[in-house]
């Protein structure tokens, strides 16, 4: 589906994936169907596309989201109530709305690990808050040291940048203190949990995989499912 530009051509309002599959298939051209939208209607069919997708990365979900909201902001819409009405439009609440949008904060580089799962969504939601310099900083130190925020790092790297510019150094620090903090901490065997991941997992991938678990039985609560259920 497209729409015509005010400046001429045309803009792709869904169907985005299957364009890049003619691009490598060779093909010059491909069919579509041209509609007038306006853009709170073309925003609207993009996500709605967008989300009956299976396997939607979050990466792709949260921009669906930014562009949904703003069009709602432009309405002279409330913020809140607007992230409830995106939420209620594709099954999610607001609070996991505004999380999500976060993201588009992020460096490509950064969201690229959230959407590969080796930083959570809660914790790439905490980093987005640093600045571009700073996420920067922490990239480089990630390629460097192997090392991914989790959500207790990160929202510690949050804290530390908004109570002023922090320097690459003490980000490294922040960082790698997971890897050598005790206190106040729970500390689970391995050998207590081996059991349900493949042998081949790090302790790094079997944590974002708990912190992924964690996060749908919160969400699980906050719908009213119950916190028992995973």
């Amino acid at each position: 589906i497209v729409r015509i530009r005010s400046l001429g051509g045309y803009e792709m309002v869904s169907g985005h994936r299957r364009c890049l599959a003619s691009r490598l298939a060779g093909l010059s051209t491909m069919p579509c169907r041209c509609k007038m939208l306006t853009d709170e209607e073309a925003v609207r069919i993009m996500l709605d596309s967008n989300i009956q997708r299976e396997n939607l990365l979050p990466s792709e979900k949260a921009f669906a989201y930014r562009m949904r909201l703003e069009i709602f902001k432009h309405q002279g819409k409330e913020g809140i109530k607007s992230a409830k009405k995106v939420g209620e439009e594709a099954g999610d609440n607001e609070r996991k709305v505004y999380r999500l949008i976060r993201l588009t904060y992020l460096q490509t580089e950064l969201l690229e690990f959230v959407d590969r799962k080796k930083i959570p969504v809660i914790a790439g939601a905490e980093i987005s808050y640093l600045s571009v310099k700073e996420q920067r900083f922490l990239l480089e130190i990630i390629n460097e040291t192997k090392s991914f925020p989790n959500t207790k790092t990160s929202k510690l790297l949050k804290e530390a940048s908004l109570r002023g510019k922090v320097t690459k150094e003490r980000i490294q620090e922040i960082l790698l203190e997971k890897e050598k903090r005790v206190s106040g901490n729970i500390t689970i065997d391995r050998k207590h949990i081996q059991r349900f991941f493949p042998s081949t997992y790090s302790n790094d991938e079997m944590e974002i995989v708990i912190y992924s678990l964690l996060e749908k039985w919160q969400e699980g609560g906050e719908k009213g499912e119950g916190k028992n259920q995973v």
